[in-house]
């Protein structure tokens, strides 16, 4: 029965130092292949470190290095939105003591998706990023900017399709980020109006020109109110 005992502690022992044996050689392949494409990075040759980059997440998804430098890979080919998802995985794995030198990183990646969902026309995605950007950087009067920029355009995308309540709601957010911008007020204005509630229309468009007293459109869109 001793001896039984004995043998089973001998093969409990030998299986934990098989498997820490395991754990430390995916650990240092991972490290080889995140070497391999630093070295490359490093000199400027973006492309041919991202499979190093992957190989070594493959390998180790929980190792922050490789999503960081893969995310920064993509940034510098200027591949913004695939750049997003792995600087995600990045800011996930880090300690919170190094997260501080990822912001700025991260506000590039998603600036830049932001712009580049803009330019093919997919207001809404744009917008996303632009939020999640906030999100991490709530003072950042750039990203506000850009936000309230992307959430006009898209209420006005919205209500051309005919989303009144959709286009609403863009309008709105607008203003919760810019209490005083006329455009969203016409926007609104614009859909109450399509909606047959004339009052709050004309309320909303005299909203706008008191903001902006020489807004053409507000004052067509008025004008045209006091015609019906």
């Amino acid at each position: 029965m001793m001896m039984k005992s004995k043998g089973l502690k001998y093969l409990v022992l030998s299986l934990f130092l098989l498997a820490s044996c395991s754990s430390l050689f995916v650990r240092s392949s991972a490290r080889h292949e995140f070497e391999e494409g630093l070295a490359l990075f490093n000199r400027g040759m973006y492309k041919v470190a991202i499979p190093h980059f992957e190989k070594a997440i493959d390998i180790d998804p929980d190792y922050a290095k490789p999503h960081l430098y893969l995310g920064r890979s993509y940034l510098n080919l200027n591949m913004w939105v695939k750049a997003v998802p792995p600087l995600r995985s990045a800011w996930r794995l880090s300690p919170n003591e190094t997260r501080k030198e990822m912001i700025n990183v991260l506000i590039d990646a998603f600036l830049g998706a932001a712009t580049s969902e803009f330019t093919k026309g997919n207001y809404g995605e744009s917008v996303k990023y632009l939020k999640e950007g906030l999100e991490l950087s709530p003072e950042s009067g750039e990203i506000k900017k850009e936000l309230i920029s992307s959430l006009l355009v898209l209420g006005s995308k919205l209500f051309s399709e005919g989303k009144l309540d959709e286009a609403l709601s863009a309008f709105s957010e607008a203003l919760e980020f810019a209490p005083d911008n006329s455009d969203a007020y016409i926007g609104i204005a614009k859909i109450l109006l399509r909606k047959g509630d004339y009052l709050e229309a004309i309320k909303t468009v005299n909203k706008a020109l008191s903001l902006d007293p020489d807004n053409q459109a507000a004052l067509s869109l008025f004008k045209k109110m006091l015609q019906r």
